[in-house]
């Protein structure tokens, strides 16, 4: 059975991306880390959507069809989404945009995420290229392209003093019980809290614990 994805701690992440060997895979992990986008928005990206003008934009917008559910019936109450394109990830965009084009503009039209065949590569593939990573650096598994997004919401909600309603729109969820979801901890991460704490007893509470005191009997 395969494991649920799960967060990736900031030791790992360095270890991901030291495995990630070309521009358009570790675009990939970081523009997923960055921006919170689910994988199927990250793989229908095209040029235009990243690049204006010789530089990076500094916001990524994915319209409405290419969201969650943004086809389905429920489709009216879906907004495409907006996100700010930080310095980390606008780093990302120029080294792939090079490699794609030198120094000249990326094909509008051409997909980010383009494989040698033409088009935009699979989420099957996708899930290739992190899970064949995380193993070559020796990591457990449960890291899957849906772990980019679990970590950015996790690290969204601790950056923003644990305001829920804030990671709740950064992810672009429309119900906060999704949200949620995203922010609970691991059976594995919560024995290590536990162990962590190593709790020890002050010595005014160990004396009384040796000497304990006798209510008297009315």
């Amino acid at each position: 059975m395969t494991a649920p994805a799960r967060y990736i701690d900031p030791s790992e992440r360095a270890q991901l991306l030291a495995q990630l060997n070309n521009s358009r895979d570790r675009l990939l992990f970081i523009l997923g880390l960055n921006t919170g986008f689910r994988i199927t928005e990250l793989l229908s990206l095209r040029w235009h959507q990243l690049w204006h003008r010789g530089k990076p934009v500094e916001t990524v917008s994915v319209v409405r069809a290419r969201l969650k559910g943004g086809r389905s019936r429920a489709r009216h109450a879906i907004r495409s989404r907006h996100v700010a394109l930080n310095a980390v990830a606008a780093a990302a965009v120029r080294e792939h945009a090079f490699a794609n084009a030198g120094s000249n503009e990326p094909n509008p039209a051409g997909w980010v995420f383009a494989s040698r065949k033409g088009g935009a590569i699979t989420r099957r593939q996708a899930l290739h290229v992190l899970v064949t990573a995380a193993e070559s650096a020796g990591l457990s598994e449960g890291i899957s392209t849906h772990s980019l997004r679990r970590t950015f919401g996790r690290e969204v909600y601790s950056h923003s003093g644990n305001d829920l309603l804030l990671t709740q729109a950064a992810l672009g969820h429309r119900s906060v019980l999704s949200t949620q979801t995203y922010l609970r901890r691991h059976e594995d991460e919560a024995q290590r809290i536990i162990h962590a704490l190593a709790l020890t007893p002050t010595a005014q509470a160990q004396s009384n614990a040796s000497f304990p005191r006798h209510s008297r009997l009315s």
